[in-house]
C-alpha cells in the first residue's frame, strides 16, 4: 500500500478516521461466514460525507487502489471485506436528511442503521413499509440496496429497492463523480418520485452488492403506519407442499392489502425450532405440519376485522389448519397482545439458525422463487442432499429452507443454507459445496439476490449468463469504474478484458 496514498486520504478524513493498525484490520477481517479466511485489508477508512467519499475515490483511482464499501458488516456471503486495498465503513454517515410527512418521502444518508431510521419514524406514525434485513436493525441502509433485501413488511411492499425512490452515489472513476438518480436528477426538483425525470439509473445501483457505486444518500417512501394490526399462527394439519402452495395463492388473490407480512416455517424447522426452545410446555405439542404467521393490517378496525374473517375462511376451511400459539412449543415466548408488534421478535428469529452448534455458522442460500415452484424445489433440494451427502462438510445440516417469506405478485424467498465449523481444514469443503449447492439453485431457475462474493460467482460458475448479457454487464461496470477496482472479485469480473466465461462449471 502506498504511503503517499495513506497520507493523502488521512489530509481529507483525518487521523482520527483512517488506520492501517492490525488490530483495527482484525476486527475488520471477516464477516459471519466461515468458509472465508479473515481478509485483511490495507486500511480502514470512515468518510463522513460524501464529498469525502468522492475524494477518497479519486486518490484510489490515482494509485490503482481497489475499494470495499461496508455497512452493518453482519454479511454472511463475503460481501463487506477486502484482502487488500481500502476498507470503507460508510457508518458515521448515518444522518437522517429529511423527513417529508406531506409528500411522503425521506432523505437518508447509506450509513443509517435501520434500527435509527425506523425509531424516528414510527413515532411520527411513519414507516418504509420494509424494517430492514433479516440482519438485524443494526444493517444499514446502504445493505439493503446493495443486497436488495427482504425483511418484515415485504410481503406488503416489497424488497428494500422497491421503496426506493432515488440515490446520491459516488462513481468509481478517476474523477469521483457524484451524482443523483430519480426525480433528483433534474436538479431543480425535490426527489419524490423515482420515474420519469431520465432512464431508471436509479436500478443499476439496487442489488449491485457495492460494485457498481458508492451509495451515501437514499431517498425513501414513507407510508403512514397502520393503526391496526393482528398476527395469526396457523399449523397444517399435515406436512403437505401442495397444500402450502395453495393457501398461500389463496391469501395473496383473497387478503392482498390486508397482508403485512406472511412467513412459512417447513415442517422440519419448526420441529427443531421445538427442540430449542428454552422452556418447554408441560404439554408436548404435536407437529403435523409446517406453520404460517400471516401478520395483517389496516387503517380502519372494521377493515382488520373483515381480513381476519377471510384469512380464518382460507386457512380453516375443510380441517387443513389449527390456530396456534408459539407458547405452545415454548413458554418463554413473550406472548404479542392484541393489535401490538414486538420490534425485537422480527429480527431474532434468524439468530437461531446462524451457530446451530457451538462452532458453526451458517453459509446461506437464500434466493427467490415462484411461489408454485415450491413443491418442486422441495424435491429438488431433497435430491440434492442426498446425492452429494458424502460431500458435505462435517456434521453439516443442509435445511432448504428455514422460512418461506412471501413477497408481492406470486413469489417468494427461500430463507436456507448449511452449516460449517468455522475451521481451517473444513473452509475449502464448506467454500466447494456452498458454491455447488448454490449453482444447482441457479439451474433451477432460483433468484439469488443476497449475493456478495459467493453466490455471485455462483452464479456465474452456473453459465446463468448468456454472452451478450455478459458483456452488456461488464461494459457498464467500464463505464462506472473504468479501472475494476470498487468489490473486487465479486461476478469473478476482474478486469474489463477478462472473460468471466472461463469460469463457468461445466461437470455437475
Amino acid at each position: 500500500m502506498s504511503k503517499n496514498a495513506y497520507k493523502e486520504i488521512e489530509d481529507i478524513i483525518g487521523s482520527d478516521f483512517i488506520t492501517d493498525k492490525d488490530f483495527m484490520k482484525a476486527a475488520y477481517s471477516r464477516n459471519v461466514d466461515p468458509a472465508f479466511p479473515d481478509r485483511w485489508a490495507d486500511m480502514i477508512v470512515r468518510p463522513e460525507s460524501t464529498e469525502e467519499v468522492s475524494h477518497i475515490v479519486k486518490i484510489a483511482n490515482k494509485y490503482k487502489i481497489t475499494i470495499v464499501p461496508r455497512g452493518g458488516g453482519a454479511d454472511l456471503v463475503g460481501g463487506s471485506v477486502s484482502e487488500g486495498g481500502i476498507l470503507m465503513d460508510l457508518t458515521r454517515m448515518n444522518n437522517i436528511i429529511e423527513i417529508n410527512e406531506t409528500d411522503f418521502y425521506c432523505v437518508v444518508e447509506c450509513g443509517i442503521t435501520w434500527g435509527a431510521l425506523v425509531s424516528e419514524l414510527h413515532q411520527r406514525g411513519l414507516t418504509t413499509g420494509v424494517l430492514g434485513p433479516g440482519s438485524g436493525y443494526s444493517a444499514t441502509v446502504g445493505g439493503g440496496l446493495s443486497n436488495s433485501t427482504a425483511g418484515a413488511g415485504s410481503t406488503k411492499y416489497g424488497l428494500v429497492p422497491d421503496i426506493c425512490l432515488g440515490v446520491e452515489v459516488v462513481l468509481c472513476n478517476p474523477e469521483g463523480t457524484i451524482l443523483q438518480t430519480g426525480a433528483a436528477a433534474n436538479k431543480y426538483a425535490k426527489p419524490f418520485c423515482r420515474y420519469g425525470v431520465a432512464p431508471d439509473f436509479t436500478g443499476l445501483f439496487m442489488g449491485d452488492v457495492g460494485t457498481m457505486g458508492i451509495k451515501t444518500k437514499a431517498y425513501l417512501k414513507l407510508f403512514p403506519l397502520q393503526p391496526y394490526r393482528k398476527s395469526i399462527n396457523f399449523m397444517l394439519n399435515k406436512n403437505d407442499w401442495n397444500k402450502v402452495t395453495e393457501l398461500t395463492h389463496k391469501l395473496q388473490t383473497e387478503v392482498k392489502d390486508g397482508l403485512n407480512s406472511l412467513a412459512i416455517l417447513p415442517h422440519t424447522v419448526f420441529k427443531m425450532l421445538a427442540q430449542m426452545a428454552k422452556e418447554k410446555p408441560k404439554k408436548r405439542l404435536r407437529i403435523r405440519g409446517s406453520a404460517f404467521g400471516v401478520s395483517l393490517e389496516a387503517s380502519d378496525e372494521r377493515i382488520l376485522e373483515l381480513y381476519e374473517e377471510k384469512v380464518k375462511e382460507i386457512m380453516l376451511k375443510d380441517d387443513v389448519c389449527r390456530i396456534f400459539k408459539y407458547q405452545e412449543i415454548d413458554a418463554s415466548i413473550e406472548e404479542r397482545q392484541e393489535n401490538e408488534i414486538i420490534l425485537k421478535n422480527i429480527f431474532h428469529y434468524f439468530n437461531k439458525y446462524i451457530g446451530i452448534m457451538p462452532g458453526m455458522i451458517s453459509l446461506t442460500t437464500c434466493h427467490k422463487v415462484p411461489i408454485s415452484f415450491i413443491p418442486e424445489g422441495a424435491e429438488a433440494a431433497a435430491q440434492f442432499d442426498a446425492k452429494f451427502r458424502q460431500e458435505f462438510p462435517e456434521k453439516a445440516i443442509s435445511l432448504w429452507a428455514t422460512v418461506i417469506y412471501v413477497l408481492p405478485n406470486g413469489h417468494c424467498v427461500f430463507v436456507g443454507g448449511l452449516t460449517a465449523f468455522n475451521r481451517d481444514d473444513q473452509r475449502k469443503i464448506a467454500m466447494d459445496m456452498w458454491h455447488k449447492k448454490l449453482r444447482a439453485q441457479v439451474r433451477y431457475g432460483g433468484a439469488h439476490y443476497w449475493l456478495g462474493e459467493s453466490i455471485s460467482q455462483s452464479i456465474v460458475e452456473a453459465g446463468a449468463y448468456t454472452p451478450e448479457f455478459a458483456q452488456f454487464f461488464k461494459d457498464m461496470k467500464k463505464t462506472v469504474d473504468p479501472n475494476f477496482l470498487l468489490s473486487p472479485k465479486k461476478f469473478h469480473m476482474y478486469s474489463y478484458d477478462d472473460d468471466i466465461s472461463k469460469h463457468i462449471v461445466k461437470d455437475e
